[in-house]
């Protein structure tokens, strides 16, 4: 056969620049640097360090894996000492090697084996404004999360609806500012998310290879890579647990023959994969699920109502527990439903999504899917009734759904407004983007986020923890803080300064104390004259009792923060 003549090549080349594959190429390659600069730009103007209690809480709970090989925690609550002596036989707190019973570990675990990489950073001495392993390993993990979110939510919408809601439901995406300030906040979140988005994807792929149509193979292994997805974001996010049933109802619904058999089988293979963490739990705590269930107990702002994590003795018995607990679900359902709701992701696109609610959607596996998702967020919001902010910010983990489904009744409407003219119909489509995206350009438009201070500022922090030995015990209001930048054993101050003393003089020596502004700036009559800190009081205004162990300190950034 004879070669072809150079030009022909060079002709060839040219189409497919201009009109075949390699034109696709450019548009993809395009798509993807303007939002990879869209990451970037929102990295560089928004990320100053972590500023959030649980996110510093899991990072070194990740670190103290790494180096440890254990599950243990720097950040020590008055309530989990409680909780291993009323519950373990030995009733030890175990203090120099304190278990963490707070989390689950799949976060965690994925943060060790990036901290492996970057271990000298861990170890540095240096302070920073900035801490290095933040940089090179919590946020870009979050965004690693970020994207391979967005290209499941590309295909969940070619899959339930076309090429079109596709495309603008994966720009929205990336044009979220709740999806970018989600991917930097150092929260288990976006892994969940991406979990939870994997495991409906590949419960829809089940779904369409159906029985009665496929080989068993072609739809067993999607199930059960579903219900693998599934049970993996219960290990990163307990709350996630209202997927189970979701999804587990979206099967037995969508299947003709056997669904509710496929749902169980489901079901059980979600348990067979969670079931050796609640082993460890068990073995290590006496529970479970470990503290976590007695969190509800705590207010509805995990750092500024923390009552019951700061007591060592607790009286569970207590008449007003259950009266406390009814009027606690009462209230968080109203405000979640009055505020948090609403701000399921950003913009007015939740408005679009419940809306949807109130359309029949031609396609049935639509339909179905939709109350499926509902039911998780109803069951969601009674979770989060009980266990404050911390769980409500798990709503985010419906947002790419959120997205999708009003994103589909955009076209919807849009094609019901007969827009004969292409022009218009980009118009309305162009303007449609730029309301949705509205959020994320006021974010990034002046002035700049700065350092998350007060209370955090990790020189401080770092400067009063080296004042310690790496075996004594500081006690402080932020101890996530000073257990993941100052790299010590750090209790959670506790209720009255009498457990102060019990700690102290019956458990271990406790070497200094740390006051922040996470207590320094508290409501002065109603918090600190009269109401849980009233018996820290005399101390925060520097006079020391006599027999207070802890005679001289000093204060930090003129008279914010106080170290005794």
């Amino acid at each position: 056969m004879a070669a072809r003549p150079f030009e022909s090549k060079i002709q060839d080349i040219v189409y497919n620049v201009d009109v075949g594959i390699g034109l696709r190429l450019i548009k993809l390659g395009l798509y993807l640097l303007v939002m990879l600069s869209v990451m970037v730009i929102y990295t560089a103007t928004q990320f100053r360090g972590l500023k959030d209690a649980e996110a510093m809480d899991l990072a070194q709970v990740g670190r103290n894996l790494m180096m440890q090989g254990k599950f243990v925690t720097q950040c020590i609550r008055p309530a989990s000492m409680w909780y291993l002596i009323d519950h373990t036989k030995k009733q030890d707190p175990l203090i120099r090697q304190h278990p963490d019973i707070l989390h689950p570990p799949l976060y965690p675990a994925m943060l060790a084996a990036g901290f492996k990489l970057f271990e000298s950073s861990l170890t540095s001495e240096r302070a920073a404004r900035t801490f290095p392993p933040e940089q090179w390993v919590v946020v870009p993990m979050g965004h690693l999360c970020t994207m391979i979110t967005g290209i499941l939510v590309f295909l969940l919408a070619r899959r339930l609806f076309d090429g079109r809601v596709a495309l603008l439901s994966l720009t929205l995406f990336f044009l979220s500012d709740a999806v970018w300030s989600m991917s930097l906040s150092g929260l288990a979140i976006p892994l969940a998310t991406l979990l939870v988005t994997a495991s409906i994807y590949c419960a829809l792929v089940a779904i369409g290879r159906h029985p009665d149509e496929r080989t068993l193979v072609g739809w067993l292994i999607p199930t059960v890579l579903s219900a693998l997805f599934c049970g993996l974001a219960v290990l990163t996010r307990y709350g996630a647990v209202v997927l189970v049933p979701a999804v587990a109802l979206l099967l037995g619904w969508s299947f003709r023959q056997r669904g509710w058999s496929v749902a169980t089988v489901f079901v059980a293979i979600v348990l067979l994969v969670v079931t050796p963490w609640l082993v460890r739990n068990f073995l290590v705590s006496g529970g479970l699920l470990g503290l976590a269930p007695y969190t509800a107990l705590n207010g509805f702002d995990p750092v500024l109502d923390n009552v019951f994590e700061r007591t060592l003795a607790q009286d569970l018995k207590a008449a007003g527990v259950l009266t406390a607990l009814q009027g606690k679900l009462m209230s968080g359902l109203a405000n979640i439903y009055q505020q948090q709701l609403r701000t399921l992701g950003d913009g007015f696109m939740t408005a679009f999504f419940l809306t949807t609610f109130f359309y029949s959607f031609a396609r049935e596996q639509v339909r179905r899917l939709r109350w499926c998702v509902a039911l998780a967020i109803v069951l969601l919001m009674f979770i989060a009734a009980f266990f404050g902010q911390a769980t409500v910010r798990l709503l985010y983990i419906f947002w790419p759904f959120a997205l999708l489904y009003g994103v589909g009744f955009f076209y919807i409407l849009l094609d019901r407004m007969q827009l004969r003219i292409p022009l218009l119909r980009m118009g309305v489509t162009a303007a449609f983007l730029l309301l949705g995206a509205l959020p994320l350009i006021f974010t990034l438009l002046p002035p700049r986020a700065g350092v998350p201070y007060p209370p955090y500022f990790p020189p401080y922090i770092s400067h009063v923890c080296r004042m310690l030995k790496p075996d004594e015990l500081l006690c402080t209001d932020m101890p996530w803080a000073t257990a993941w930048y100052g790299n010590r054993n750090s209790l959670l101050l506790p209720s009255t300064v009498d457990e102060f003393y019990e700690i102290n003089d019956y458990t271990r020596r406790i070497s200094g104390i740390y006051f922040t502004t996470v207590t320094r700036d508290r409501e002065y009559v109603r918090t600190l004259r009269t109401g849980s800190y009233r018996t820290w009081f005399d101390i925060l205004e520097g006079r020391i009792p006599s027999d207070f162990p802890l005679t001289q300190g000093f204060p930090l950034n003129n008279f914010d923060q106080l170290f005794l």
